[in-house]
């Protein structure tokens, strides 16, 4: 018999860590199901720490994983059996390593571990291993394999969005930055000998830029110092949990930029707890999948909240109407499906509706964004182009 070291959750719920002796993982995993519990982690200890190795090395990117769940669906659903689908997928994959990865995978199987199992070791999201741990204990895997490439292909597009949103603008403001940046270390230093040969009082504008661009010629070193560290300490205060609180609570009361947060963060746990439920999923064990969607840490401490409110026999709407977080839209469907016993159904229609909610957001503050940032750089740029051409134009009139 062999030794494998597990992490399970009862049916309360709650994580469960121990070892088991059985003669194969699919053995331990029948021993840990007959004590009610659900199975998120499985391995056999001598070989543990060599297979975290290997999963550190091997993975699928996000779009490698669509591209898996899609493939995986579709073959289960035609009969083809695992193992044989497992091949055929590693062979079409693109790169060397996600084929290494999916070959690791078909190994695990062939060895009679469960395949959400061998997708943990491969570092796949705790949604897709519960999903499809879900999906082979009730032999939907085929549906389960649909359902979470839809989930990744929402997770892509709300991504894609939001990467779109911020890019645009970023690159008009460093573009404005860079030629603002040009004029004074390179342009106003040649203009300032001009001038002093010529003589002459010069205006407000132009001391003040001079003034500047010699800042920046005699301390831009330390500059670019002082930032880097302002970035860096910043990086490592991130690390504090109580630091990320801080930031979260700040950014949750700044207008446009808090609603705009909790849409995105409603809209993923959404659609995350509908997808659990929906693939057969305990709801407890459910919640505490889903709570890892939160990007936001006073959302998160409220969905844990939620869940152990849930334990004690309370509504998922009412345990999270009390943080005054949640938009009263969402709770309200929420104790729609409670009653209609539809709950995962909502919880889809819910998503649906904050993500295109996010997305006329976006439109909406890029819209706004854009005149506002072409207004930054004509101001900037047109300020130093008065600095420099008000002394000309003065020394013009002198001479004539």
């Amino acid at each position: 018999m062999s030794v494998f070291s597990y992490e399970a959750l009862d049916h309360a719920g709650r994580k469960k860590r121990g070892e088991i002796e059985a003669d194969s993982e699919r053995s331990a995993r029948q021993k840990l199901k007959g004590q009610q519990l659900i199975v998120r982690k499985l391995s056999a200890v001598e070989k543990q720490s060599r297979g975290r190795e290997r999963a550190g090395k091997d993975h699928l990117s996000t779009s490698e994983t669509v591209l898996f769940l899609q493939q995986l669906s579709t073959l289960t659903e035609a009969g083809m059996p695992l193992i044989e689908a497992l091949s055929s997928m590693g062979e079409g994959m693109s790169s060397q390593q996600s084929r290494r990865a999916v070959f690791t995978i078909r190994k695990k199987v062939l060895e009679g571990g469960a395949l959400a199992d061998a997708l943990r070791e491969q570092h796949f999201d705790e949604v897709i291993c519960n999903m499809i741990a879900a999906g082979e204990e009730t032999g939907q895997m085929e549906a389960v394999a649909s359902r979470l490439a839809q989930l990744l292909e929402h997770r892509q597009a709300l991504n894609s969005e939001l990467l779109s949103a911020t890019l645009y603008p970023a690159i008009i403001l460093s573009f404005g930055i860079v030629v603002m940046l040009f004029l004074m270390a390179v342009v106003v230093p040649k203009m300032v000998a001009v001038f002093e040969r010529a003589g002459g009082d010069l205006p407000t504008l132009t001391k003040v830029v001079i003034a500047l661009s010699d800042f920046l010629r005699d301390h831009g070193g330390w500059l670019v110092v002082a930032i880097a560290s302002l970035i860096l300490l910043y990086k490592l205060f991130m690390r504090k949990q109580w630091a990320q609180a801080w930031r979260d609570a700040w950014l949750m009361r700044l207008p446009g930029i808090s609603t705009l947060l909790i849409t995105i963060d409603t809209a993923r746990f959404s659609r995350t707890l509908g997808m659990l439920l929906s693939g057969g999923v305990p709801a407890l064990a459910a919640m505490l999948i889903a709570n890892q969607s939160w990007s936001l840490l006073p959302l998160k401490a409220l969905g844990e909240q939620a869940r152990e409110a849930l334990r004690e026999g309370e509504s998922l709407s009412g345990a999270l109407k009390k943080g005054n977080h949640i938009p009263p839209m969402a709770t309200q469907l929420l104790a729609v499906g409670e009653q209609s016993g539809k709950l995962d159904a909502m919880l889809l229609r819910i998503a649906d509706h904050y993500e295109k909610e996010v997305s006329r957001n976006l439109k909406r503050m890029l819209t706004i964004a854009e005149p506002l940032l072409v207004m930054f750089m004509a101001v900037g740029v047109g300020a130093l182009a008065m600095a420099i051409l008000l002394p000309i134009a003065e020394m013009n009139q002198l001479v004539k």
